[in-house]
């Protein structure tokens, strides 16, 4: 979880709220559903109220998220959207047909589970899972896309019953918790599978799948690889917009537009639309209309922010949050949209427990300039690890403190022939996005 413990406030009870759940990183990570049950079993089981599309991934799971509350909103349904972490503000984390959880509420479930979260030693997500809950209950939510915060089998999330499961690309990341091979990680994601309900796989390695299908046959859920059930055509890609033909089940789609860009982006809305024809199946109402409404405008209906998304386009500058080096690999494929000639300069930050060396290394030969820097939390990789990663690898780079003067020293090196790609977490996201957007003159001034 990469939260933003320096984010301020203008509401004093939003304040007051978030200091508190922020205090509860002190109690780090824990990998079980104890407190997160009896939070629930307290507040009188809201999930259970609650028709749930429950989402577990290494890369891709919140793009697809995305683009499953696009669609359902699209056919007019109530949805609220559950993902993290956040870019600038905590409230982003609960959403509501677009729309961010208020101050007021944020307070008054703070309040309610307070005592209980105290009672327990809760965890930050375990606090902010229950909060979900109850307000998503609460609000009477015609259905709930939940996305996984780590792992799936002992994450918070993993007290529902879903319609439907959903599996997005399997990756190395969290390696020290999850498993240091694919089919182990692949193990703990496949704990969101729950008994007689179907599940939706991207996977496409055999040992993967064998994972998979093991798991579901032992809860007797019927699984759906999206290879075999599935198929599309890429017409058309650009940075920031997907145009493609899809199948499903022998159904067509034709002319599918995506608001958002890359190869990988098709990818995942394949995967969100073959859950939702499943869950059509099931007898959810979803028509055709919606469908392409909604995955045309992921960004403008969820606030989706962050993949391959363009701030500015003269001078051209992407933003996006690949943290791990999967998530390297189909941002430096997606770049090669870009004119092949066209030089760039890479701003760059990471937390300590990611594979920073791998990033750059994946990244580095598209760009003249690289610049590295610290993000403001203690579990980035400091100025000294920066310089080490840099004389290791043999990258020539400037270090930077902040990320508000290190985005100065990119911005100063872009120019209209060139581009600024700013990536490596969530949290340098977080940082420099405030900065931007408050630069009144643009981005000259800054």
């Amino acid at each position: 979880m990469e939260n933003k413990i320096t984010e301020m406030h203008s509401d004093p009870h939003l304040r007051d709220s978030t200091e508190f759940l922020y205090g509860l990183e002190k109690f780090g990570m824990k990998m079980d559903l104890d407190n997160i049950g009896a939070l629930m079993e307290f507040a009188g089981n809201p999930q259970k109220r609650l028709k749930v599309i429950h989402v577990a991934g290494t890369n891709g799971k919140g793009s697809t998220c995305a683009a499953l509350a696009s669609v359902l909103m699209a056919q007019g349904y109530r949805v609220g959207l559950y993902t993290s972490p956040h870019l600038v503000n905590f409230t982003e984390r609960f959403r509501i047909n677009g729309t961010p959880i208020s101050g007021e509420d944020v307070s008054s479930l703070t309040a309610f589970f307070r005592d209980e979260i105290i009672r327990l030693r809760a965890t930050f997500f375990e606090a902010t899972t229950a909060i979900m809950f109850k307000y998503f209950s609460d609000s009477n939510v015609d259905f709930a896309v939940i996305e996984t915060g780590l792992g799936g089998r002992l994450d918070a999330t993993n007290v529902v019953d879903p319609l439907v499961s959903v599996i997005t690309g399997i990756g190395r990341d969290h390696t020290e918790i999850l498993g240091d091979t694919l089919e182990k990680i692949a193990f703990e994601k496949a704990g969101i599978i729950k008994p007689g309900r179907p599940v939706v796989v991207n996977a496409t390695s055999p040992s993967l799948k064998e994972v998979f299908d093991t798991a579901a046959s032992k809860v007797g859920s019927e699984i759906f690889y999206v290879d075999r059930i599935a198929s599309c055509v890429r017409r058309n890609l650009g940075l920031d917009y997907s145009e493609f033909d899809a199948q499903v089940f022998g159904t067509e789609f034709k002319s599918l537009k995506l608001d958002l860009g890359g190869n990988h982006q098709i990818t995942n809305a394949l995967t969100a639309l073959s859950a939702l024809v499943v869950l059509e199946k099931g007898g959810v109402k979803i028509d055709r209309e919606s469908i392409s409404e909604g995955l045309a405008k992921i960004r403008i209906n969820t606030g989706h922010r962050g993949r391959l998304e363009v701030l500015s386009r003269n001078p051209l500058i992407i933003l996006d949050v690949a943290h791990n080096p999967d998530g390297a690999k189909v941002l430096n494929d997606g770049l090669g949209l870009l004119d092949g000639m066209r030089q760039g300069t890479l701003l760059f930050g990471a937390m300590r427990d990611k594979d920073a060396v791998s990033m750059l290394d994946i990244l580095r030969e598209r760009f003249s300039h690289i610049i590295l820097t610290k993000l403001q939390t203690s579990r980035s990789l400091g100025v000294a690890e920066l310089k080490k990663i840099s004389n290791d690898i043999k990258l020539e780079s400037q270090v930077f403190d902040n990320s508000a003067d290190a985005l100065r020293a990119a911005i100063s090196q872009t120019n209209n022939d060139s581009f600024l790609l700013i990536t490596g977490s969530h949290y340098l996201a977080g940082e420099v996005l405030p900065v931007i957007e408050k630069s009144e003159k643009g981005f000259e001034s800054l």
